[in-house]
C-alpha cells in the first residue's frame, strides 16, 4: 500500500511539472467523456417518466373520452388504436355532448371539453397561413401538465385567443380569418409541452365541430380511477377512452391485443440500434484516451529509468506509470463530466427548441449514470497504461538513461494478428445482421471492435512501411517519417486515436448520405424541385370559372417572371349523368406483382417478393399534384422538367393518342393498359374498362404524376378534361412569407392554394447533422492533441539539430512534418473504419425494415465522396495548428553538472 502511495504522490508531482503534457492527456479524456456525459445528462432530461407521459396527454385530467361510433367499439389500452367490435359497420359518429359524456362515466365525475383541428388566418406579412388550433379552457386546472399559459391569461371572450411563441411570432398580435369576418385578439402566450410549434387556443366552442353537436373530445375528472373494466364498459357504447390509471398500470397484453395484433399481417425483424450505438461510444472513447496515456508513458521513460537505477522494482515502476492513469484518467473524467452536465443544462433551450421540438422531463440526472462513466474513465486509464506499465517494466535501463532509442521495429506476430483480427472482425460483423433482436446488434458490435483493434496493432507496422518513402523527401519530412517510425510506441497510439476520432465523423457522414437516398429513392414529387403548384377547388358546388382567371393573375403578379402552366385533369363527360370518372394507367397482367392480389402470410414469402423484379416499385406512390394529367409538351415539361430527345420522343407519342408514364413496370413491349372508371349516382361500382394505347417511360425528368394523358386517348375513352389548377417555375423556390401572400390572393381570387414542391424531408437530419458537426470539431481536437502529444518526443532531436548548425525554420518544418504523417495515417484509417462501421450499422436497419408489406426501400450502402473529401482538412488543419503554435527558435540543451 505504500508503494501505491509513493506512486501517486510521484504521478501527481509529475503532473504539476508537466503541465502542458498532463493538460493534453486530461483533454484526450475528458473530450470523449464530456460527449458521452452530454448524450447521458440530455437523454436524462428528454426520456419521459411513465407519469410525465401521462400528463402530458391527460393533463391532470383520469380520462379521455374519444366519441368514435354509435355502435360497441374494441380498442388498445394506450385507447389510440381501436376498431368497430362488429365485422362489419357503417355507422358514423360526430361530437359528443356533456350530458352523453357523464352518462358513461361513475356518478360524481366532472367533463371539460377539448377539440383540436386547422384553420387559416391572416399573417402578420400579409398573407394567408394555416395553423394548428386547439378549443379548451386553459385557465381550468385540468390542463395543467399539458399546456401552459407563460404570460397573460387564458382566452375566454369569443374575440380572444392565446398562441404559442412560434404562432405569434408568424401571425402577430391581432389575427383575422381567411374571409376577414371574424378577428382575435391575443390576450396570452401559452406552450403545449409536447409540440413547440405553432398553435392557437380560443375558448372552447369558436368553432363549430366538423361532423355533429358538442365536443371532439372531452377530459374528465373522475371520483375514482377508470380502470380496464370501466374502459370496456364505455366502449359499449362507441367511445375510445385513453386511461390514467390503464396507462399507469396496464393490463395483460393478452387482453388487450387488437385482433391485427394477433400474429395477422407482416412485419419485420428488429436488431437493437441502442446496443451498437452504444458499443461503438465505448470503442471511441477507449481508442481515444488509450494512446494518450501511452504517450505521457513514452515521455517519462528517463525518469522512470532513473527510478529503477536506485533500486525500483519492476513492480514499482508499473505501478508508477498505473498510477498516471489512475490520476490523469480520474481528473479527466471528472472534467469531463461536470463540463458535459454544464453543457447539457445551458444548452437545453436550444435543443428544446431547435432539435426535439418538445419540453424535456425537467432538470434531473442520473447519478448512477454519470457515476459509470467517470468509473469507465478511470478503468479506461488504468487498463490504457497497464501496456505502457508493462512495457516500461521491461525497458533496458542504460538505454533508456543514454537515450537510445531501443528496439524500434514491429514484431510480425502483432502484425499478423492484427490481420487476422480484422478480418474476423468484418466477417462477424457481416454475419451479425442476419440475427435478430438484440444477439445480433451484439454480435456487430464484437465485429467492428475486433475489426478496429485490429487495425490499432497494424498501425506499428504501417507506420515502419510509410517510413521507406522518406528516403527521396527532403530534410524535414525525411526527419518526421525516420522519428515516426523510431518512436512508435508514442506515434502509433497517437495515429490510433486520430482513426478513431475520423471514424466516428465518416460514420455518421455514411448514414445521412445514405438516409438521404433511401428518402429520394422512397419519394415521388409532384413537381420539381422549387416549383410551385396551385389547385383549383373546382370541386366545391359554388366554385366559380371566372377565379381561374383571377388566380392565374394573382400568381402572374407575385411571382413575376416566372413560368405559368395550366393544368388539366380527366372529368365525366358531360352526358351520362356519372357522378365520377377517372383514366389512369395500370400495370398489365405480365408486370404485376403476385403480392398485390395476394398479401404475403410471413417474412419468408415478402422476401421472396423482394427479389421479383414486378414487386421492386411495389412502395412507389404517385405525388399528390394533378395526377393523371392531361395534356402535350408545356403539361409535361412543368410536370416532370423533362427535355432534350426524350422529350421529343414523349410529345411524338402524345401526338399519336397515347399515354406518357414515369414507372417502366406500366409498360409492355411499348404499350400501356389504360383502366377507365365512370360511376353514376347511388352506384355501388364503377363502370370499369380497359384499353390499350402507346405508351413512353419518361428518363429525362423525374416523374411523380400516374401519366400524363393525350386530349386524343381521353376521347378514345370517352371522358373530358377540365381545368385543375396552375404549375409555375420559379428560377428559385419561394419562402415562407412569399406563399403566404400567395395563398391569401388565391383566396380572395376563390381559388384554391399553394404549395412549394421541397423535396423529401427526414426528421433524423437536424439531429444527424448536428452530431456530424460536434464529430468534426472533436475530430479536429483530438487529432491536434494526439499530433501535439507526439510532437512532445522530438525535443531531444530539435536540440541535435540546434547543435549541428540547422536552421530556425526546421523545428517548424519538422513539426509541419509529424503532424501531417500521423493525421494523414490516422485519418486514412479512419476512413476505412468509419464506413465499415456505417456500413454495418446499415446493414442491420435494413434487417430491421426488410421482411414488412408493402415493401420500403432499403437503405443504400452509399459513400459520401464529397463529405470524404472534407477529412483532409483534418491533417491540413492539425499541420498548421503546428506550423503557428511551434516556435521557430530550436532549444538549446545543456548537460547539468553532476
Amino acid at each position: 500500500m505504500r508503494s501505491w502511495l509513493t506512486a501517486l504522490r510521484i504521478s501527481r508531482r509529475e503532473m504539476r511539472r508537466a503541465r502542458g503534457r498532463s493538460a493534453l492527456v486530461i483533454a484526450m479524456i475528458a473530450v470523449p467523456v464530456c460527449a458521452l456525459g452530454y448524450a447521458a445528462a440530455s437523454y436524462d432530461m428528454l426520456t419521459l417518466t411513465p407519469r410525465e407521459t401521462v400528463t402530458r396527454k391527460l393533463g391532470a385530467a383520469d380520462a379521455l373520452l374519444q366519441p368514435r361510433l354509435t355502435e360497441p367499439i374494441v380498442q388498445g389500452a394506450d385507447g389510440e388504436q381501436w376498431m368497430p367490435a362488429a365485422a362489419e359497420s357503417e355507422s358514423g359518429r360526430g361530437g359528443m355532448t356533456e350530458a352523453e359524456a357523464l352518462d358513461v362515466l361513475p356518478a360524481g365525475s366532472r367533463v371539460v371539453p377539448m377539440a383540436f383541428g386547422g384553420e387559416q388566418f391572416r399573417t402578420a406579412d400579409g398573407g394567408l397561413a394555416s395553423a394548428e388550433i386547439a378549443q379548451l379552457d386553459l385557465a381550468d386546472p385540468i390542463f395543467q401538465g399539458m399546456a401552459e399559459l407563460l404570460d397573460g391569461r387564458a382566452p375566454a371572450a369569443p374575440g380572444e385567443v392565446a398562441m404559442s411563441e412560434a404562432a405569434r411570432a408568424r401571425f402577430g398580435d391581432t389575427i383575422a380569418s381567411r374571409e376577414r369576418d371574424r378577428s382575435w385578439t391575443v390576450v396570452g402566450t401559452m406552450e403545449f409541452h409536447a409540440d413547440l410549434g405553432e398553435f392557437m387556443v380560443f375558448p372552447p366552442g369558436t368553432f363549430p365541430e366538423p361532423g355533429g353537436v358538442g365536443a371532439g373530445q372531452w377530459l374528465a375528472d373522475t371520483p375514482e380511477p377508470v380502470d380496464w373494466v370501466q374502459v370496456n364498459q364505455i366502449n359499449r357504447k362507441g367511445v375510445a377512452v385513453t386511461s390514467r390509471a390503464v396507462l399507469l398500470d396496464p393490463p395483460d397484453p393478452s387482453i388487450t391485443a387488437l385482433p391485427w395484433d394477433e400474429g395477422q399481417g407482416v412485419g419485420a425483424r428488429g436488431v437493437s440500434l441502442v446496443t451498437i450505438v452504444s458499443g461503438l461510444a465505448m470503442l471511441e472513447i477507449i481508442l481515444l484516451a488509450g494512446p494518450a496515456f501511452a504517450v505521457g508513458a513514452r515521455r517519462r521513460q528517463r525518469s522512470l529509468a532513473l527510478v529503477a537505477a536506485n533500486g525500483g522494482t519492476r513492480a514499482h515502476l508499473r505501478r508508477i506509470v498505473l498510477a498516471d492513469g489512475l490520476t490523469l484518467g480520474l481528473t479527466g473524467a471528472v472534467m469531463g463530466v461536470v463540463t458535459a452536465v454544464l453543457l447539457a443544462v445551458l444548452a437545453r433551450p436550444v435543443a428544446e427548441e431547435m432539435v426535439v421540438g418538445a419540453r424535456f422531463g425537467g432538470y434531473r440526472f442520473n447519478l448512477p449514470m454519470l457515476a459509470g462513466i467517470v468509473l469507465l474513465a478511470v478503468l479506461t486509464g488504468l487498463l490504457a497504461a497497464a501496456v505502457p506499465a508493462f512495457t516500461a517494466a521491461r525497458a533496458d535501463v542504460v538505454a533508456a538513461l543514454t537515450g537510445r532509442r531501443g528496439v524500434v521495429r514491429s514484431k510480425r506476430r502483432w502484425l499478423i494478428t492484427g490481420l487476422v483480427l480484422t478480418a474476423a472482425g468484418a466477417a462477424v460483423a457481416a454475419i451479425g445482421p442476419r440475427d435478430s433482436a438484440n444477439w445480433g446488434a451484439v454480435q456487430i458490435v464484437s465485429g467492428l471492435v475486433l475489426a478496429q483493434l485490429g487495425l490499432v496493432l497494424c498501425t506499428p507496422s504501417l507506420v515502419g512501411l510509410i517510413a521507406r518513402l522518406g528516403g527521396a523527401l527532403p530534410p524535414a519530412p525525411r526527419i518526421a517519417l525516420r522519428d515516426t517510425a523510431r518512436n512508435r510506441a508514442s506515434s502509433a497510439p497517437a495515429v490510433s486515436a486520430v482513426m478513431a476520432a475520423v471514424a466516428g465523423t465518416v460514420a455518421i457522414g455514411v448514414y445521412l448520405v445514405s438516409t438521404t437516398e433511401k428518402e429520394e429513392a422512397g419519394y415521388l414529387p409532384g413537381l420539381p424541385a422549387g416549383y410551385v403548384g396551385v389547385g383549383y377547388e373546382n370541386y366545391r358546388e359554388d366554385y366559380d370559372r371566372a377565379s381561374e382567371g383571377r388566380a392565374r393573375a394573382a400568381v402572374e403578379r407575385l411571382l413575376p417572371g416566372a413560368t405559368v402552366t395550366e393544368m388539366s385533369e380527366v372529368t365525366c363527360p358531360d352526358q351520362g349523368g356519372y357522378e365520377s370518372c377517372y383514366a389512369t394507367a395500370v400495370p398489365p397482367p405480365v408486370n404485376r406483382c403476385p403480392g398485390d392480389e395476394n398479401e404475403p402470410a410471413g417474412r419468408e414469402q415478402v422476401l421472396a417478393l423482394a427479389e421479383d423484379p414486378r414487386c421492386e416499385r411495389a412502395w412507389h406512390f404517385p405525388g399528390p399534384t394533378f395526377r393523371d394529367a392531361v395534356g402535350g409538351r408545356e403539361t409535361l415539361v412543368a410536370l416532370t422538367g423533362a427535355s432534350g430527345a426524350d422529350l421529343d420522343r414523349a410529345v411524338a407519342v402524345l401526338d399519336r393518342g397515347g399515354v406518357v408514364v414515369g414507372d417502366p413496370s406500366l409498360l409492355d413491349d411499348g404499350m400501356a393498359l389504360l383502366q377507365v372508371g365512370l360511376t353514376r349516382p347511388g352506384a355501388d361500382a364503377a363502370e370499369s374498362r380497359e384499353i390499350t394505347v402507346p405508351g413512353h417511360l419518361l428518363e429525362s425528368g423525374r416523374f411523380g404524376a400516374g401519366a400524363v394523358l393525350s386530349p386524343a386517348v381521353v376521347r378514345q375513352a370517352g371522358l373530358a378534361s377540365t381545368p385543375a389548377g396552375l404549375v409555375v417555375a420559379t428560377g428559385t423556390a419561394p419562402d415562407v412569407a412569399e406563399i403566404d401572400k400567395l395563398n391569401l390572393a388565391l383566396a380572395e381570387a376563390g381559388s384554391g392554394s399553394a404549395f412549394v414542391e421541397r423535396g423529401p424531408g427526414g426528421d433524423e437530419s437536424p439531429m444527424l447533422r448536428l452530431l456530424a458537426a460536434a464529430s468534426t470539431l472533436i475530430t479536429l481536437g483530438a487529432a491536434g492533441i494526439a499530433t501535439g502529444l507526439a510532437a512532445a518526443d522530438g525535443r531531444a532531436d530539435l536540440s541535435t539539430l540546434a547543435a549541428i548548425g540547422a536552421a530556425p525554420r526546421v523545428r517548424r518544418l519538422l513539426s509541419l512534418s509529424q503532424s501531417g504523417v500521423i493525421a494523414g495515417l490516422g485519418s486514412l484509417l479512419g476512413v476505412a473504419a468509419g464506413i465499415g462501421s456505417a456500413f454495418a450499422v446499415l446493414a442491420a436497419r435494413n434487417v430491421t425494415i426488410a421482411g414488412a408489406w408493402p415493401l420500403v426501400p432499403l437503405y443504400p450502402l452509399a459513400v459520401p465522396w464529397a463529405n470524404l473529401g472534407l477529412i483532409l482538412v483534418v491533417p491540413l488543419v492539425a499541420m498548421l495548428g503546428a506550423g503557428l503554435l511551434t516556435r521557430s527558435r530550436l532549444p538549446i540543451e545543456r548537460r547539468r553538472p553532476t
